[in-house]
């Protein structure tokens, strides 16, 4: 079975990073942790916006879009574009690091609304690129999750069939249109929030990347 993650909010902590990068421009620490929300509902409010509209914008310009709209000329642009830059920079969650070597010999994979750029640059600074065997962007078919097309992407270039991906994630809605799709999906839901009624749940909620090899096990039992 292929493990395929999520990369922001999953395995990144984008909130975290971008906060730490609005407080190193002096923002106040509680500001940032509200400023870094608003950035990223606003991001992902664009690219689902671009994804409806087929007029697309890889991630990269939609962060920074949306950093430059959230903080509306309150620091200057080279300022902007360093906090839309901390995304090549993030954090991984506490829990990454040991969730990630209990599924050693596993086959892991990353489908993420983040251009294969950012993406790369993000995972080696944290000594994890190589942990997975494919970083799978959506920028090639210009569209975002949780669009159908993005999830068949991941599909064709990983060469795997529906039944047999594992999709993790930590946004729900993430987690309900690949359960959706098609896909088992897994809400990894560390702060024990309840996902929004979409029509179509995850299969499994964990709390913790450290309970997914015995959610493998309970899959992989007849």
């Amino acid at each position: 079975m292929l493990i395929l993650f999520d990369a922001y909010g999953t395995l990144l902590d984008w909130h975290g990073g971008i906060a730490h990068a609005l407080a190193q421009e002096d923002v106040p620490a509680d500001e940032a942790a509200r400023l870094a929300n608003e950035i990223r509902d606003t991001q992902l409010r664009l690219a689902w916006h671009a994804a409806l509209t087929e007029a697309y914008r890889d991630f990269d310009r939609l962060t920074l879009d949306a950093v430059a709209h959230v903080l509306q000329g309150r620091l200057d642009a080279p300022a902007v574009e360093r906090i839309a830059r901390a995304q090549d920079d993030l954090p991984v969650f506490s829990d990454v690091a040991e969730g990630l070597e209990k599924l050693r010999g596993e086959r892991l994979a990353i489908l993420s609304n983040g251009t294969l750029r950012a993406l790369q640059a993000a995972l080696a600074a944290r000594g994890l690129l190589f942990a997975f065997h494919h970083v799978v962007s959506v920028d090639p078919v210009r569209t975002y999750k949780p669009a159908r097309r993005a999830y068949q992407h991941a599909l064709q270039t990983l060469r795997v069939e529906k039944r047999d991906v594992l999709f993790v994630s930590s946004n729900d809605w993430d987690a309900a249109a690949a359960e959706h799709f098609g896909f088992r999906a897994c809400l990894l839901s560390r702060s024990g929030s309840r996902a929004l009624p979409y029509g179509r749940s995850p299969r499994a909620v964990i709390r913790s990347m450290a309970d997914l090899p015995a959610l493998l096990s309970s899959i992989r039992t007849p």
